[in-house]
């Protein structure tokens, strides 16, 4: 699953992150020069209905031929300084200068520990203390920026296992693809109902959490291919799994039957009710889809095997609402 940083940029975050900047206008650290006459400083998220000099940035970064160039043209066009701070503190597509690194740097919006932070952390790389590469996400304070940051650490890590995803899957025959991709399928969307129908979202590390939420489900589903490729098969029966789906069909009553509000908001959350039975129905169909898989390619175990391994962890997940 890739998070598209356009969307993260141009939705609920760019506008939090407005706001954040009206309330630090004028909040430069003694070290940069005084600010302009108005006061303003251009948004981090600054060109995304543009050139998106953010999402090609970080587009660049997991590229193997980056056309740095072609960044430096879109942060300049649309007065990206996020992205112009980054390019200079690490020579990317311009010559290396940490000085005008940190002009660019003073020039971001966000928390004043935020730029802070940039700027003593550019002080080390120019007194050669520090030699890894120099990000925007190095120095964040804020929930706000850890949700778009999330999002930037979940596309090189997506990106990472859907190529691993994709090398286990290789010696797979063409009736056990077909079945693993409908496995693909109903584990992103079981993901997307996890993340964003039952996950609460009422903080400003809501963006963060979510992403977290999705990343976990797939991070899991490689990690049991991997185990089951190395002969690390789950045992079970159907005994045990008839229990198992007793276990969760109590634990999911009990959920129904707590206290809401008006609106179906449980535990003081975002989190509905009917959230939950949609998150629950496309676990049911993740749960089918695995089963549907691991027969085709694991016949000596049995379903109820894989049925009770999934239907414990399910269990586990909606029992943390009754904590």
């Amino acid at each position: 699953m890739r998070f598209q940083l356009s969307v993260l940029v141009g939705g609920v975050l760019a506008g939090m992150l407005q706001v954040a900047q009206a309330a630090n206008a004028g909040t430069a650290p003694a070290a940069c020069p005084a600010a302009s006459a108005n006061g303003e400083l251009p948004i981090i998220f600054d060109g995304y209905k543009g050139c998106n000099p953010l999402g090609k940035y970080y587009d660049a970064l997991q590229s193997a031929g980056p056309d740095w160039q072609a960044v430096h043209r879109c942060a300049v066009q649309d007065r990206n300084e996020a992205v112009l701070m980054m390019l200079y503190a690490n020579g990317y597509g311009v010559p290396r200068d940490i000085d005008r690194a940190i002009t660019h740097a003073c020039r971001v919006d966000g928390a004043q520990a935020e730029t802070e932070g940039r700027l003593e952390h550019l002080q080390r790389m120019k007194a050669g203390q520090d030699r890894q590469p120099f990000d925007l996400c190095d120095d964040i304070t804020s929930g706000m920026m850890g949700g778009f940051c999330a999002g930037v650490a979940e596309n090189a890590q997506g990106a990472r296992r859907n190529a691993a995803l994709t090398k286990l899957g290789a010696p797979f025959t063409p009736a056990q693809r077909t079945r693993f991709a409908a496995l693909r399928k109903a584990a992103d969307a079981f993901a997307r109902s996890v993340g964003e129908n039952e996950t609460d979202l009422s903080g400003t590390a809501r963006a963060a959490l979510s992403i977290g939420a999705q990343a976990a489900v797939q991070d899991e589903l490689l990690a049991d291919l991997r185990a089951a490729e190395a002969g690390k098969l789950p045992g079970g029966t159907e005994a045990g799994f008839t229990a198992a789906d007793k276990g969760l069909n109590d634990v999911y009553r009990n959920v129904m039957a707590l206290p809401a509000d008006d609106q179906g908001r449980v535990g003081h959350t975002t989190v509905t009710k009917s959230d939950i039975r949609t998150t629950q129905r496309a676990w049911i169909a993740y749960r089918d889809a695995w089963t549907a898989f691991a027969q085709a390619r694991y016949p000596a175990v049995p379903a109820a095997a894989w049925k009770a391994r999934l239907t414990g962890r399910r269990a586990a997940q909606l029992r943390a609402w009754l904590e």
